[in-house]
């Protein structure tokens, strides 16, 4: 398993809120701060947790593969 993965998700959330920095320039009411409350910034922490999540779990199957002389595999 590489870093590929993690690697996108990163980039779409970076992605995510570069546009949603656009529209809030338009987007200003209460509909807007609730919508980033109680979506953006949820969504932001629970992808942040899966990005570290699957970087650790790639460490470890980079590991287990070194350990096993299965590098090639």
């Amino acid at each position: 398993m590489s870093k590929e993965g993690s690697t996108k998700m990163t980039y779409a959330i970076k992605n995510l809120r570069k546009h949603w920095e656009l529209a809030r320039v338009h987007w200003q009411d209460q509909n807007a701060q609730d919508f980033e409350a109680k979506h953006l910034f949820p969504l932001e922490t629970r992808c942040n947790a899966v990005i570290r999540g699957m970087d650790k779990l790639a460490e470890v199957t980079a590991k287990v593969k070194r350990d096993c002389g299965s590098e090639n595999r």
